[in-house]
């Protein structure tokens, strides 16, 4: 939608260049005296024009753009599902598994849904606070936790991990912690995604 909005802005720019090159006219003109739509859409202008303090929609345009890109990468793809047996939760393999031991065995037994062999189980930790742990759905151990303000979105035949999704809901210039970010998870861990 945006390319085909710049494309369209292009031609017709290139077009009035044109035009005005031929005119003969003496008068200065500008574009907004001309043209008030199209100056009116190229002040809009989500992604070169700054984000002003309380408008949190091109922020948030902005942050849904950039996690699209990761989403629509083919690039994180998990092509093996785990369908065995469940483990049992490994009580020694996280410094919280003891303390939140009934919702991570709880979590874990609804199965795989996440990097095609993970159990993702999401533990709350105060006012705007999410505690995600990712558990092997196989051996039962806990091999990393991530905290997030605004939740997570992550699917079962995916490596990607975003926290905080974009959501036109949110008011980023009062939420610090809310800023959405892509990580990957690779080896046990999780590694912010490369831009």
């Amino acid at each position: 939608m945006y390319l085909k909005r710049n494309i369209k802005l292009s031609l017709l720019l290139l077009s009035f260049g044109t035009f005005s090159c031929q005119s003969n006219s003496q008068d200065e003109k500008t574009i907004a005296s001309t043209h008030p739509k199209l100056e009116e859409e190229l002040n809009n202008d989500s992604v070169s024009t700054p984000v002003t303090p309380g408008d949190t929609s091109n922020l948030y345009n902005r942050y849904r753009i950039t996690m699209d890109q990761y989403t629509n990468s083919r690039n994180y793809d998990v092509r093996n599902m785990y369908g065995g047996s469940l483990g049992k939760l490994d009580e020694e393999s996280h410094e919280d598994a003891r303390t939140y031991r009934s919702a991570l065995t709880k979590g874990l037994a609804k199965g795989v849904n996440f990097a095609g062999n993970y159990t993702v189980v999401t533990v709350g930790c105060g006012n705007a606070c999410q505690n995600h742990y990712i558990i092997d759905s196989k051996s039962g151990k806990v091999l990393d936790k991530i905290q997030s303000s605004a939740g997570a979105k992550f699917s079962p035949n995916s490596r990607l991990f975003i926290l905080n999704p974009p959501d036109s809901t949110v008011n980023y210039s009062n939420c610090h912690n809310c800023e959405p970010k892509a990580y990957v998870f690779e080896n046990g861990q999780f590694k912010e995604a490369e831009k």
